[in-house]
C-alpha cells in the first residue's frame, strides 16, 4: 500500500490488521475522509466504474 495511504489510515485510528483486512474501495474512502472529503464510500467509486465503462463502451 502506498505510505501516505496507510500514514492516513493510521492517523484515523486504524491498526495495520484492519488495515489490511480492507478492500482498496474501503482504504480509499477512509483516505479520502481524512483529507475532508466526506460521505464517499464504495458504492460511489462503483459508479464511478460504471460511468467509465459506458464512456467506454462509446468510443
Amino acid at each position: 500500500m502506498d505510505a501516505a495511504c496507510l500514514r492516513a489510515l493510521r492517523r484515523r485510528g486504524h491498526s495495520d490488521t484492519s488495515i489490511a483486512a480492507m478492500t482498496p474501495e474501503e482504504a480509499f474512502c477512509e483516505y479520502c475522509a481524512y483529507h475532508g472529503i466526506m460521505n464517499l464510500s464504495p458504492a460511489t467509486l462503483q459508479m464511478l466504474d460504471k460511468l467509465r465503462g459506458e464512456v467506454a463502451a462509446a468510443h
